[in-house]
Protein backbone atom coordinates (compact mmCIF):
# COMPACT_ATOMS: atom_id res chain seq x y z
CA UNK A 1 0.00 0.00 0.00
CA UNK A 2 1.24 3.68 -0.86
CA UNK A 3 -0.16 4.99 2.37
CA UNK A 4 2.39 3.31 4.39
CA UNK A 5 5.35 5.61 4.61
CA UNK A 6 7.99 3.36 6.12
CA UNK A 7 7.64 0.94 2.95
CA UNK A 8 7.73 3.72 0.67
CA UNK A 9 10.94 4.95 2.29
CA UNK A 10 12.49 1.74 2.40
CA UNK A 11 11.54 0.93 -1.42
CA UNK A 12 13.60 4.47 -2.54
CA UNK A 13 16.74 3.24 -0.29
CA UNK A 14 16.85 -0.17 -1.62
CA UNK A 15 16.35 1.45 -5.48
CA UNK A 16 19.22 3.75 -4.63
CA UNK A 17 21.40 1.30 -3.18
CA UNK A 18 20.65 -0.79 -6.23
CA UNK A 19 21.19 1.98 -8.40
CA UNK A 20 24.60 2.13 -7.12
CA UNK A 21 25.63 -1.05 -7.76
CA UNK A 22 28.06 -1.21 -11.01
CA UNK A 23 25.87 -4.01 -12.35
CA UNK A 24 22.75 -2.36 -12.12
CA UNK A 25 21.28 -0.29 -14.40
CA UNK A 26 18.38 1.88 -13.42
CA UNK A 27 17.12 4.19 -16.00
CA UNK A 28 14.33 6.80 -14.93
CA UNK A 29 12.57 9.17 -17.74
CA UNK A 30 12.10 12.17 -15.62
CA UNK A 31 8.11 13.78 -16.26
CA UNK A 32 9.67 17.22 -17.72
CA UNK A 33 10.97 15.03 -20.68
CA UNK A 34 7.18 15.39 -21.89
CA UNK A 35 6.22 13.13 -24.88
CA UNK A 36 8.23 10.35 -26.41
CA UNK A 37 8.33 7.11 -27.72
CA UNK A 38 8.86 4.69 -24.66
CA UNK A 39 5.40 5.77 -23.59
CA UNK A 40 3.16 3.43 -25.93
CA UNK A 41 3.41 0.44 -24.01
CA UNK A 42 5.96 -1.44 -21.52
CA UNK A 43 8.25 -4.30 -23.15
CA UNK A 44 11.46 -6.35 -22.91
CA UNK A 45 14.09 -7.58 -24.67
CA UNK A 46 15.76 -10.56 -24.10
CA UNK A 47 19.51 -11.37 -25.70
CA UNK A 48 19.80 -15.68 -26.11
CA UNK A 49 22.62 -17.36 -25.76
CA UNK A 50 23.43 -17.55 -29.75
CA UNK A 51 22.43 -13.58 -30.18
CA UNK A 52 19.17 -14.05 -31.30
CA UNK A 53 16.32 -11.51 -29.90
CA UNK A 54 13.18 -11.69 -28.19
CA UNK A 55 10.39 -9.28 -26.83
CA UNK A 56 7.76 -9.38 -24.91
CA UNK A 57 5.18 -6.26 -25.07
CA UNK A 58 2.88 -5.43 -22.90
CA UNK A 59 -0.23 -3.30 -22.69
CA UNK A 60 -3.75 -3.04 -21.05
CA UNK A 61 -5.06 -4.88 -23.44
CA UNK A 62 -3.02 -7.70 -24.79
CA UNK A 63 0.50 -9.17 -24.51
CA UNK A 64 2.19 -10.88 -26.65
CA UNK A 65 5.73 -12.18 -27.69
CA UNK A 66 7.54 -11.17 -30.75
CA UNK A 67 10.05 -12.52 -32.15
CA UNK A 68 9.87 -11.07 -36.10
CA UNK A 69 13.60 -9.37 -36.78
CA UNK A 70 11.81 -6.07 -37.59
CA UNK A 71 9.25 -6.06 -35.01
CA UNK A 72 12.49 -6.64 -32.50
CA UNK A 73 14.87 -4.28 -34.10
CA UNK A 74 11.59 -1.68 -33.77
CA UNK A 75 11.57 -2.19 -29.89
CA UNK A 76 15.32 -1.89 -29.71
CA UNK A 77 15.52 1.30 -31.45
CA UNK A 78 12.54 2.36 -28.97
CA UNK A 79 14.91 1.45 -26.46
CA UNK A 80 17.28 3.60 -27.27
CA UNK A 81 15.34 6.65 -27.24
CA UNK A 82 14.00 5.61 -23.92
CA UNK A 83 17.82 5.69 -22.91
CA UNK A 84 18.43 8.85 -24.07
CA UNK A 85 15.58 9.96 -22.35
CA UNK A 86 17.05 8.67 -19.37
CA UNK A 87 18.94 10.44 -16.03
CA UNK A 88 22.68 9.60 -15.65
CA UNK A 89 22.91 7.30 -12.82
CA UNK A 90 23.82 10.47 -10.25
CA UNK A 91 21.00 12.33 -11.28
CA UNK A 92 19.15 9.02 -10.93
CA UNK A 93 20.21 8.66 -7.12
CA UNK A 94 19.52 11.81 -6.68
CA UNK A 95 15.97 11.23 -8.07
CA UNK A 96 15.17 8.98 -5.84
CA UNK A 97 16.45 10.40 -2.52
CA UNK A 98 14.25 13.19 -3.33
CA UNK A 99 11.45 11.36 -3.59
CA UNK A 100 11.77 9.55 -0.41
CA UNK A 101 12.06 12.99 1.49
CA UNK A 102 7.88 13.46 1.57
CA UNK A 103 7.47 9.91 3.17
CA UNK A 104 9.95 10.48 5.98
Amino acid sequence: MLDQPGLMIEQCEHLARLTAEEHVQVHIVPTDAGMYLGLGGQFIIAEMPDGERVAYADNQLTAQIVDTPTDVATLARTWEIVRNEALPRRQAIELIEEVAKPWT
